[in-house]
């Protein structure tokens, strides 16, 4: 039981979580950038309708900033968060030393 223990107290849920958003972000911009690099390629080999080519540009710009914008919010809140719980510990511990003491 001690394992299970140790092994969860080293586990970084919210790194892991943080990764997993991010992750997201990224498949959100690959995906945007597709469609304007499938139109770019339909543009430079006629074979098809191009003439929303800028808007898809337009498109993957945006989305790309939002996503780093996102991203770097999160980033932020994680952050302060982690210097809040290391606030937290170091106040655990000196409370945990003041019973000790006993």
């Amino acid at each position: 039981m001690n394992d299970f223990r140790e092994n969860v107290e080293k586990l970084n849920v919210r790194g892991i979580i943080i990764a997993s958003i991010m992750t997201a972000f990224g498949l959100v911009v690959a995906l945007s950038w597709k469609d304007a690099i499938n139109a770019l390629v339909a543009r430079i080999i006629p074979s098809g309708n191009a003439d929303s080519l800028l808007s898809l540009f337009i498109t993957a710009s945006a989305v790309t900033l939002l996503v780093v914008v996102l991203a770097s919010v999160a980033l932020r809140i994680n952050r302060r968060l982690e210097g809040q719980l290391e606030r937290m510990a170091d106040q655990l511990e000196k409370m945990g030393d003041l019973f000790d003491r006993d």
